[in-house]
């Protein structure tokens, strides 16, 4: 008797609550159908590519940037590739294919294989690429293909529902992972981050819209956990940032890492409270040694604009170009005595 209350109360419970939660249920409902209906859109366009390599053989090629499969504290050692297909993206009718770098990068490849939705097999041809977005190009021979239209991306905002669709290890079936837009203007401006999970599988497909419009291709993976998993974090390459660079990626060349300007000083702790940026090491052989700086100088002008803080310094270093010559102002206190130091200097470009 006991046992037949406590299933008539659940039950009388599970209805209550599906009746009083039906307005949130029928939102998530409608969210899950508009994902799906998004993947769909996109679906005859991902494909899936296969990379034989000969992992006797190193890659040949430095690795720069956050990729797939980074262990925390490996000093820059990365764990080894799996053998197993990723994701692409047919983006032209003639059968040229948008990936991320990391998924065809190395000398050791032996072969490029893409299987499309529709079952057939192509060979594909690395073209070029771009450090900066971590997309590169392949090239199958095939013609009229269901080609993904550039949306634009100039005008994305945080907090936008996106997805990653990417195709499965058997090559066949779609995955999708959901998520958000959690920043812009990320990898030195070149990408936007989302927490959408990415891995070796998905890495390299695309990014769309809750309405399925391309945003861009799953590049960067940042794997900042001790064991080299994915941290929550991923990096997209925006459609604009490709199609500004297409014709060079097409045309087979290495679009390289664009040069960060640097100073070469490290921002003081807890100094919050100070109006400026507080220098609480100059780092040695770096502009800001040739310039004059100083341990406990405080920047409060850079190239003409007022600095509160070490967000001002840093967007004003940003706005300037490698080897330009820059005029900033710091305070400096001599026994007791505040004075302003007026220096100039070339700006250097980050060596990391």
């Amino acid at each position: 008797m006991r046992k037949v209350v406590l299933f008539v109360l659940l039950v009388f419970g599970a209805f209550y609550l599906t009746a009083a939660e039906t307005p949130h249920l029928r939102l998530l409902s409608a969210l899950e159908k508009q994902m799906q209906r998004a993947a769909e859109k996109v679906a005859p366009s991902v494909v899936s590519v296969y990379v034989e390599r000969d992992f006797s053989q190193k890659e040949g090629e430095e690795i720069e940037g956050w990729l797939p499969g980074r262990a925390a504290g490996q000093g820059g050692q990365y764990r080894t590739r799996p053998n197993a297909p990723v994701s692409g993206v047919i983006i032209s009718e003639d059968g040229i294919i948008a990936t991320t770098r990391f998924n065809v990068r190395g000398k050791n490849i032996k072969q490029i294989t893409v299987h499309l939705p529709d079952g057939r097999v192509f060979e594909g041809v690395r073209l070029g690429y771009d450090e900066n977005t971590d997309v590169a190009l392949i090239k199958i021979e095939a013609d009229g293909l269901p080609a993904l239209k550039f949306f634009d991306t100039t005008a994305l905002k945080v907090g936008q529902f996106i997805a990653v669709v990417g195709r499965a290890e058997d090559r066949v079936s779609l995955t999708l992972n959901i998520g958000i837009i959690s920043a812009l203007n990320r990898i030195s401006g070149n990408c936007f981050q989302h927490d959408a999970q990415l891995n070796y599988g998905n890495a390299g497909g695309a990014v769309v819209d809750i309405y399925g419009n391309f945003l861009g291709i799953a590049s960067y993976v940042s794997t900042e956990s001790p064991a080299g998993q994915n941290s929550g974090v991923g990096f997209a390459a925006p459609a604009h940032k490709i199609k500004e660079r297409l014709k060079e990626m097409v045309a087979g060349n290495r679009i390289e890492k664009e040069k960060v300007p640097y100073i070469g000083v490290v921002a003081a702790e807890g100094a919050e409270d100070v109006k400026g940026a507080v220098i609480a090491r100059v780092e040695p052989n770096t502009p800001a040694e040739d310039a004059g700086l100083k341990e406990n100088d405080v920047i409060v002008e850079f190239n003409g604009k007022k600095i509160e803080n070490w967000d001002d310094l840093r967007l004003a270093i940003k706005e300037c170009k490698v080897g330009q010559r820059v005029k900033l102002k710091a305070k400096r206190t001599v026994e007791g005595v505040e004075k302003i130091e007026e220096m100039e200097l070339t700006l250097g470009a980050r060596p990391f």
